[in-house]
């Protein structure tokens, strides 16, 4: 004698939901994780976006610091990169005075033909910006930075402290960069 099994349609429905229900928890767990990886996306770009212009200024001082940096037994063409590089940071009228041995030098040209042409001493030069003050100007533009650029030696020779400058840097903001449009010397330390 066979026996019979009977399946309701409670049993009948469950069976199909059952799929479905799985399928939309895997959609939903999938939009959860793309609307996640958007927020960081978007905290990201807003906080880059939120900096201030104090705080690009000062960024732009440290990228340039590493630039004019020389290290130890850097080859001809290295520094040639750099001194190009440099030029990126100014604007093509740039006026130059950081005091003597050096002249004041005045275009991006002439800064590239004298920063290729600088003797660095055996070891390298390590320069920084410190003390750093930014005064932005939000209606023309434009700011004022000064700060106290000092040159020690490289590590490879002890890191002695060779001199300090206390400079005004006026920047102007060109194209969503900022540039530097004159470097003044106000002391030396």
């Amino acid at each position: 004698m066979r026996r019979e099994t009977r399946t309701t349609d409670c049993e009948r429905h469950r069976v199909e939901i059952m799929p479905k229900r799985a399928a939309a928890a895997t959609r939903s767990r999938r939009v959860r994780r793309v609307a996640g990886a958007v927020v960081v996306v978007l905290a990201a770009v807003s906080t880059t976006c939120a900096r201030s212009d104090e705080d690009r200024i000062r960024r732009r001082l440290e990228e340039l610091a590493q630039t004019i940096s020389v290290e130890d037994r850097e080859t001809p063409m290295i520094r040639q990169v750099r001194a190009t590089r440099l030029t990126t940071y100014l604007t093509p009228d740039a006026n130059i005075d950081v005091g003597a041995p050096f002249s004041p030098v005045a275009g991006r040209d002439a800064v590239l033909q004298v920063a290729t042409a600088v003797r660095v001493p055996a070891g390298g030069v390590v320069v920084e910006f410190n003390e750093v003050r930014v005064t932005v100007d939000a209606r023309t533009r434009r700011a004022v930075a000064t700060a106290i650029a000092s040159v020690s030696a490289g590590a490879a020779v002890g890191g002695e402290l060779l001199q300090a400058r206390e400079l005004d840097m006026v920047f102007s903001e060109i194209g969503g960069e900022w540039l530097i449009e004159r470097v003044r010397l106000v002391g030396i330390r």
